[in-house]
């Protein structure tokens, strides 16, 4: 029994075994299975692996060939590198050569500019080298004219008061008198452009002096011109001579009237420069000039105008007028925009004092000269020394009807030898330009032997020297030639009276 029992429990077990041994076969063959399965998934993964094996080699057949491909560009990229340090190597040299150019370009453009500069300093040398030679000559020319015109003018004047009125005779000498009368105005031009320093200086207001030209152009002009004045309120005094000033102010407001035939404006400016300086200009708004005529504006005797229009001496005239007042001109023109001439003058603090007054200064333009009546009593002893015969032939008649005694000398070696002769003259007229001793040297001497005798020193001109030999000593008058018979005798009753 009890070993069926056992028996039965062992069979139980080997049941239990069994089904546990037909689960083990189960799982077996399931593991078989997944050995298979895990073996295709080996198989499918070792031909993944051969596939990717195979791009693998195509990856590094290609990594090769872009190796190789790499390697050639990164010979091309030095051989670039290679060209480009040569490049810049070349634009290197080619900048080093810019900057010897540029270098060489300043270098010739400075050159150029002060070979420019140079070129206008010595157009400006010539231009005052050929004024100061041309003014030599005019001044020479004006000195033996007005020699000759004194004598014509002086016998003309003396005729003209001793024929009747009304005979023909008067009328021939009135005609002479006029001529020698004209011809003096052209010489005075002639002496203006020649004249280096002023004969008289005295404080000027610029200012004063362009309105009393503007009156005297309102009177002359035509309508068709209009005339206006912008002159500064502060305006600086000048040293300066009012006469030659305003004879050039009217020779550029004659110009500027020229240059409008049918109708404009004429406008005269004054300004202060700067503290130094005061500046008038003279503008038109007529035709203009052209470049070629500008630049010869200014030379002696050039002129567009006709022939009898004009003679070639107005602004040249006033250029040399600005210069003696060591002033400077500039002139800007263009063709069918006017003219403007612009005059600087050194202001009054700039000059020092004015000079002092040369005796007594020739009778201004316009003043009555009185005519007295001889007699005895008024008979003076003249002293006439000249070397020129015509003067001394012409003084002799003049004083001869004036009444007066005349001595005449043709130098100032024979004056000298009468008065150490005991000769005692009234009055010495003495000529200013002589062989010999000449004026210059004559006056003093003549002082010395006479020291209260009035002395009237005649020239034909009236520079400076002139100015300041009269200015030396006392008791001596310029006389200007030519002159007439009564400025002649105002200047004799002048020295009666002294």
């Amino acid at each position: 029994m009890v070993a069926n029992k056992e028996l039965a429990v062992q069979g139980v077990e080997k049941g239990k075994r069994a089904k546990e041994l037909i689960l083990a076969n189960k799982e077996l063959v399931f593991q078989g299975a997944e050995k298979d399965r895990r073996a295709d998934e080996l198989i499918l993964a070792n031909k993944e692996l051969a596939f990717q094996g195979v791009e693998k080699g195509k990856r590094a057949d290609e990594l090769v060939i872009a190796n190789k491909e790499l390697a050639f560009q990164g010979i091309e990229k030095g051989k670039r590198a290679d060209e480009l340090v040569i490049a810049n190597k070349e634009l290197a040299y080619q900048k080093i050569e810019k900057g010897k150019r540029a270098h060489e370009l300043v270098t010739a453009t400075k050159e150029l500019a002060h070979e420019k500069e140079l070129s206008a300093v010595q157009a400006q040398l010539q231009q005052s080298q050929k004024m100061e030679s041309l003014g030599v000559l005019a001044g020479g020319v004006a000195h033996d004219m007005n020699n000759v015109l004194a004598a014509i003018l002086g016998l003309a004047s003396a005729f003209v008061e001793i024929q009747p009125a009304g005979t023909p005779a008067h009328g021939a000498f009135d005609t002479i008198f006029k001529a020698a009368k004209r011809g003096g105005v052209l010489v005075k031009s002639l002496l203006a452009f020649a004249r280096q320093t002023l004969p008289t200086e005295q404080e000027l207001d610029l200012n004063q002096v362009l309105q009393d030209d503007m009156r005297i152009l309102e009177h002359t002009t035509l309508a068709r011109i209009n005339l206006e004045l912008d002159l500064a309120d502060d305006l600086h005094l000048i040293l300066g001579d009012a006469s030659a000033l305003t004879h050039a102010f009217m020779n550029l407001c004659v110009n500027a009237v020229d240059a409008m035939p049918e109708h404009g404006t004429l406008t005269l400016r004054t300004r202060n420069a700067d503290p130094d300086w005061v500046e008038v200009l003279v503008e038109d708004n007529g035709h203009g000039m052209p470049p070629d005529v500008l630049a010869k504006a200014v030379d002696p005797f050039f002129t567009t105008k006709g022939v009898g229009k004009g003679t070639g001496l107005g602004l040249s005239m006033v250029y040399t007028t600005v210069r003696a007042h060591h002033g400077q001109l500039n002139i800007k023109s263009e063709m069918g925009r006017g003219t403007t001439v612009t005059m600087r003058f050194p202001a009054r603090g700039s000059q020092g004092v004015p000079h002092p007054d040369a005796g007594a200064a020739p009778l201004a333009k316009g003043e009555a000269v009185p005519i007295p009546v001889y007699s005895a009593k008024d008979a003076l002893t003249v002293l006439v020394v000249d070397d020129d015969e015509m003067i001394r032939a012409s003084m002799q008649t003049i004083l001869d009807h004036l009444g007066h005694t005349i001595i005449l000398a043709r130098s100032g070696e024979e004056a000298l030898a009468k008065l150490e002769a005991k000769f005692t003259p009234d009055v010495v007229i003495l000529d200013m330009n002589m062989p010999g001793l000449g004026g210059f040297k004559t006056l003093p001497r003549l002082r010395t032997l006479l020291p209260k005798v009035p002395i009237i020193l005649a020239t034909g001109r009236v520079d400076q020297t002139a100015v300041d030999l009269a200015g030396a000593y006392t008791d001596v008058t310029l006389l200007p030639k030519p002159f007439t018979m009564d400025e002649l005798k105002a200047f004799l009753v002048k020295a009666k009276n002294h």
